[in-house]
């Protein structure tokens, strides 16, 4: 059983509820004092037991969407020393703040979570994320330098460079997205280096995946798999911790966790720079208190879908409206489209009706290549259009009645 921190980690629970109920009611007075739309909406409800908490009012995203940039700060901006952005309702930039000490308990979670992996400060990391994901791997290096692990700071060129990293530097735990894993397995099973060879001890996930999957990737790689479950407004990665029995352990020295119809709520205890009370994560998810044999006191919670339409094209998430307004900048504006959602791409089938341009083949090769310029420009995503004509219009038919002659 590898706990990082025990203290806190394996709290009874009286205890750690207490310790909730005075964190929480510290965040109450801090909220109320300096952020204005806090102390419109909660008024004079008092926080005096952990019951208390359900008359709070709920958070949304578009709560913070509307105050962007810094309206939930609690904090002057001169205090906040580190800025990461989310994607919010139907792809609304939102804005995270991180004071110093906010840094250093993000960490300290994270470090939590490679304990709970295996990780030790024996250990050689490759943290390898798609462009974008910034905010993941800085998470990871935190907590990897709280263990003291050599972390590799430069990112691969291609999959074959990384392939060649791994032997190199003898890394014994990558930290990675599911579709970049699964990327390494195929090469490794095109012959390109036999697994075995390989100092991978432990491969930690970005995010779930199915029993299946890890199984899959367990082989294919010959190493354990781990995943990840976070909220990018919340703390990702840090949320969580998972353990040797697969649950997900949500840090309650840190967060309140609940669930309201379904989806979960988080209440932010430590954060400085922008507390959150009763967050709506649009997550669907179920929580356990069931004891756990890691020992962890936690909080198990069962993840589940976005309830908001979120997709995730190679590993960015994405709104259906959003490829409504890459669109609406095209040629295609008014069109009528139908997407497919695959793991790297993402295909749009695009209803063209005929005569629309004049030299249709030309014109819809250029199309095409708009279209797809776009979503690369504004939205990171390759795209691969492809055209359809609409429907052909019933053709009348002639009911003929015995006896009777056709109408003409």
């Amino acid at each position: 059983m590898r706990i990082f921190d025990r203290k806190y980690e394996t709290l009874p629970r009286e205890e750690l509820d207490q310790l909730q109920l005075e964190r929480a009611q510290a965040l109450l007075a801090r909220i109320r004092r300096n952020v204005r739309r806090y102390r419109e909406q909660i008024g004079d409800i008092r926080l005096d037991s952990l019951a208390d908490l359900a008359r709070m009012p709920v958070i949304a995203p578009e709560d913070l969407a509307a105050a962007f940039p810094y309206g939930m700060f609690a904090l002057p901006l001169r205090e906040v020393i580190r800025l990461h952005s989310a994607v919010g309702p139907e792809g609304q930039q939102l804005v995270i703040g991180h004071t110093r000490n906010d840094l250093t308990h993000w960490g300290r979670l994270v470090a939590r979570q490679l304990a709970a992996a295996g990780v030790t400060a024996n250990d050689v990391i490759q943290i390898c994320f798609e462009p974008g994901i910034l905010k993941g791997a800085t998470g990871y290096t935190l907590g990897a330098e709280m263990l003291e692990a050599s972390v590799i700071p430069e990112d691969p060129f291609h999959i074959e460079y990384q392939l060649t990293m791994l032997q190199n530097y003898r890394v014994s735990v990558l930290i990675t997205t599911p579709s970049n894993a699964r990327e390494l397995a195929d090469l490794l099973a095109a012959g390109h280096a036999d697994p075995q060879s390989l100092s991978l001890r432990t491969v930690l996930l970005s995010r779930p995946v199915s029993g299946q999957e890890r199984q899959e990737l367990k082989t294919g790689l010959f190493a354990d798999i781990r995943c990840n479950f976070g909220v990018a407004e919340i703390l990702d990665p840090g949320f969580c911790v998972q353990c040797d029995a697969g649950h997900y352990h949500a840090n309650e020295d840190q967060f309140i966790v609940e669930t309201l119809n379904g989806e979960l709520l988080v209440t932010t205890l430590c954060r400085e720079a922008m507390p959150l009370l009763r967050y709506a994560t649009r997550i669907a998810c179920a929580l356990r208190r069931d004891k756990c044999p890691c020992g962890r006191t936690g909080v198990i919670i069962e993840p589940g879908e976005r309830t908001d339409g979120r997709l995730r094209v190679n590993e960015m998430p994405i709104y259906p409206r959003q490829i409504s307004e890459v669109l609406a900048r095209t040629r295609a504006a008014g069109q009528p489209f139908q997407v497919d959602i695959s793991e790297r791409r993402i295909g749009i089938a695009l209803t063209v009706t005929p005569g629309l341009f004049s030299d249709t083949m030309r014109a819809l090769i250029d199309l095409k290549k708009e279209i797809e310029t776009e979503f690369q420009e504004r939205l990171g995503i390759e795209a691969e259009v492809s055209f359809h004509e609409p429907p052909r219009p019933a053709q009348p038919q002639t009911r003929i009645h015995p006896g009777r002659e056709p109408s003409s």
